[in-house]
């Protein structure tokens, strides 16, 4: 089947934002007396608001505070360093958004982001123009791992999930994307953490190679 559509994933992918989430989130924890390990906190990159609710139930933490609430603080805490400085796209991002326009493919973001966050982060990096859907965490029942975020985008996108590549940092992403029977390519970014992206259709180090990807194997 000819792929007619590239769906991003956001942070890890467009611009290199995981570490960010890590380092307000444990800001977070440290006052909830939550102690987090890394190899543990790493399992939650791509899960979005529901991160909280996990937590709380393997952890516990003051019960008169709301997931909700926890969400909330951490993304206006998250949107003020992110905006703090400038925000820059991986290297490759622009040459995959070419090689789409110039393969007449639809291009999409999904990310457990709020939408607004995804907005800043696509007029910064100057892609606005070029991306056709963005579907937001908070625009579906289930964040990743669950698929309801990939099949969303296709479903405006008006085209089967098998018509959709899908790229990914994340073993939740991975997982969401798969399950939502799409192509899935995930770019191993060290900055994301040691994820397990033994899931995804094909794994690359760089961005750029997912266009050598997607025309080995005469995908579009």
């Amino acid at each position: 089947m000819k792929f007619k559509a590239i769906i991003f994933d956001m942070d890890g992918v467009l611009i290199d934002s995981e570490p960010l989430h890590k380092e307000v989130e444990q800001q977070i924890l440290c006052k909830l007396g939550v102690k987090l390990p890394h190899e543990e906190h790493i399992k939650f990159a791509g899960v979005g608001k529901e991160m909280w609710s996990i937590i709380k139930k393997q952890y516990g933490y003051n019960k008169d505070i709301s997931e909700n609430e926890i969400h909330a603080t951490k993304r206006q805490l998250y949107l003020e360093r992110l905006t703090s400085t400038p925000i820059r796209p991986i290297d490759g991002v622009r040459d995959i958004i070419h090689f789409a326009e110039n393969r007449n493919l639809k291009i999409a973001i999904a990310s457990s982001s709020s939408r607004d966050n995804i907005e800043i982060v696509a007029r910064a990096i100057e892609i606005s123009d070029k991306v056709e859907i963005i579907v937001s965490g908070d625009e579906v029942p289930k964040t990743k791992p669950s698929p309801d975020i990939f099949l969303e985008t296709s479903r405006l996108l008006n085209l089967a999930p098998e018509q959709c590549i899908v790229i990914e940092d994340s073993a939740n992403g991975v997982k969401a994307a798969k399950d939502a029977g799409m192509f899935c390519i995930g770019f191993a970014n060290p900055n994301s953490g040691d994820q397990d992206l033994s899931l995804a259709d094909e794994i690359v180090y760089k961005l750029t190679d997912c266009i050598k990807s997607i025309e080995n194997k005469d995908l579009v």
